[in-house]
């Protein structure tokens, strides 16, 4: 269920009535009365809360309204081109602030499913789930001209490594189809997911996520493995924007 296609005011006359304990989780969330904040930094704020059993995630900006916006789109269109998403529930808004309301995502960040399962000799499920099931969906988005500018291993999620249930990937605010230099965007997330790989990652492992992603040997484009390590070096070096 989504309240509306639209930034909508709960407080204002006319918004759609939401009815039933959805309706009170969504008033809940955007009034602050409701949710356990899981991430909070100056002009967004993301909270779970219960609902149904399992649990919701909201996640309200400030100043943000095309970003708000531009993620309610990706998170519909994304499963289309074959990368599973948050379920998209409401989206409401009123002035400079709005509220995105998603389905719960069970399981791990593949980076965090790693460092727990690499010192139980386990690491290896998770890095063939990557590359068996993470590498082509990035192969799909891409040959759809569309990138994902946001692409790090905390934003790729599995219910389980050692299963077959695709992942799901979130943050997606920063999709976008770029006009030209599709490249340029190519490199920055194929760098991204380098960059945020645990440092004990084997180096043959990160070889075998690229081919896979090419689907062809990796000798034949060094030129590329080039610019994404250099791009990569890059990344490591930025300081995280809220630490």
């Amino acid at each position: 269920m989504r309240a509306s296609n639209k930034p909508q005011d709960p407080g204002a006359p006319g918004f759609p009535v939401v009815a039933g304990e959805f309706g009170a989780v969504v008033a809940g969330l955007w009034h602050g009365s409701l949710g356990r904040t899981v991430r909070c930094v100056p002009t967004r704020r993301t909270v779970a809360a219960p609902f149904g059993g399992g649990f919701v995630f909201g996640k309200w900006r400030v100043g943000q309204r095309a970003m708000a916006a531009a993620e309610w789109h990706w998170l519909h269109v994304l499963p289309m081109l074959g990368l599973a998403t948050p379920q998209p529930l409401a989206f409401v808004g009123r002035g400079r602030r709005t509220l995105l309301v998603t389905g719960g995502v069970g399981g791990r960040a593949l980076d965090a499913w790693w460092r727990k399962l690499q010192p139980e000799g386990r690491g290896g499920a998770v890095a063939e789930y990557a590359i068996a099931h993470v590498a082509p969906r990035v192969r799909a988005l891409h040959g759809a001209g569309v990138c994902y500018r946001d692409l790090y291993w905390n934003h790729v999620f599995a219910a389980d490594p050692c299963g077959t249930e695709p992942p799901t990937f979130l943050d997606v605010e920063r999709v976008f189809r770029p006009r030209w230099r599709l490249r340029r965007w190519i490199v920055k997330d194929l760098a991204g997911l380098l960059a945020s790989a645990p440092d004990d990652v084997p180096v043959r492992l990160q070889l075998r996520f690229l081919r896979a992603y090419l689907d062809a040997p990796v000798r034949g484009h060094r030129g590329l493995l080039r610019a994404i390590v250099g791009k990569a070096a890059r990344i490591r070096r930025h300081a995280p924007r809220f630490g």
